[in-house]
């Protein structure tokens, strides 16, 4: 299995100060839950005070543990040298989870240097779970009060009870009909990938999504032993941008990404690729 992650960057901060930080963002957002304006983004998403309140505190907090890493936010977008570390934050992710009081919401917060994860730690505050990860360092998990290490393994042969993760626009762009499992979407890309970390889904299928959708999680996930790759093959990069990523990239421990990659064909330029294209 290659390695996703690379060499581990010493983090100018203890894991357990960064902890801290998320704490407080927690705090933060169930005190504003369920009390707070919704506006429309001019891509027609949600926004409310608690995405923007939060990612202020986080930036904050962030710039404190890290002197001199630059920032890329959901709702600020991109601020510092983009060739430096850089914090990629995303206050709420599944604002419209959260909006709608449906408690699959996180607070992510990732950081990346060189095109690769180097931390990653997510709040679902209403589920009292927290993960974290950094490289070389594990992943691990925390619910209940209980502190438990995150393995996500292989589970060949596939059944239907399999359940794979999906984000809205997947199906749009995908076909998926030789594969018999389940696919699940809980509105939350984050989420997504807390549940892969930890084995609850076998895989996850990102469609059109942004650097701050993924990068804590992946960061888990890579710790937690599973890989990322576009439907093309290519690997997972860390791009430092405000773009949305057009490529389906599929992420999953690796000999269910070996399988997935040849049984799931993606449409490119109105035709289909890949195993059934």
């Amino acid at each position: 299995m290659n390695d996703p992650t690379g060499p581990a960057l010493p983090l100018p901060f203890a894991m357990e100060d960064a902890l801290r930080v998320l704490a407080e963002a927690r705090a933060l957002a169930l005190q504003l839950y369920g009390n707070v304006k919704t506006e429309i983004k001019a891509d027609l998403t949600l926004v409310t005070e608690a995405d923007k309140r939060i990612e202020a505190l986080l930036r904050e907090r962030l710039a404190e543990l890290a002197p001199g890493w630059s920032f890329l936010g959901e709702e600020e977008g991109l601020t510092g040298d983009p060739l430096a570390p850089c914090w990629v934050i995303d206050p709420i992710d599944g604002t419209t989870n959260f909006v709608r009081k449906i408690p699959l919401w996180c607070i992510s917060v990732g950081a990346v240097a060189g095109g690769k994860p180097i931390f990653g730690m997510l709040e679902m505050p209403e589920l009292n779970e927290t993960l974290w990860a950094a490289p070389g360092q594990g992943a691990w998990r925390s619910y209940a009060g209980r502190v438990t290490r995150l393995h996500a393994l292989d589970s060949l042969p596939l059944s239907q009870e399999d359940p794979i993760a999906v984000n809205t626009t997947v199906e749009r762009v995908l076909d998926m009909s030789s594969l018999d499992n389940r696919m699940r979407n809980f509105g939350a890309l984050a989420y997504h990938l807390c549940l892969l970390s930890r084995g609850a889904v076998v895989a996850n299928i990102a469609h059109y999504h942004k650097l701050y959708d993924v990068a804590a999680g992946l960061c888990v996930c890579f710790e937690a032993g599973c890989e990322a790759r576009y439907l093309d093959g290519t690997a997972w990069t860390a791009e430092v941008s405000t773009e949305s990523e057009t490529r389906p990239l599929l992420t999953a421990p690796p000999r269910t990404l070996e399988y997935l990659l040849g049984c799931i064909s993606y449409k490119k330029d109105g035709l289909y690729e890949g195993a059934s294209g």
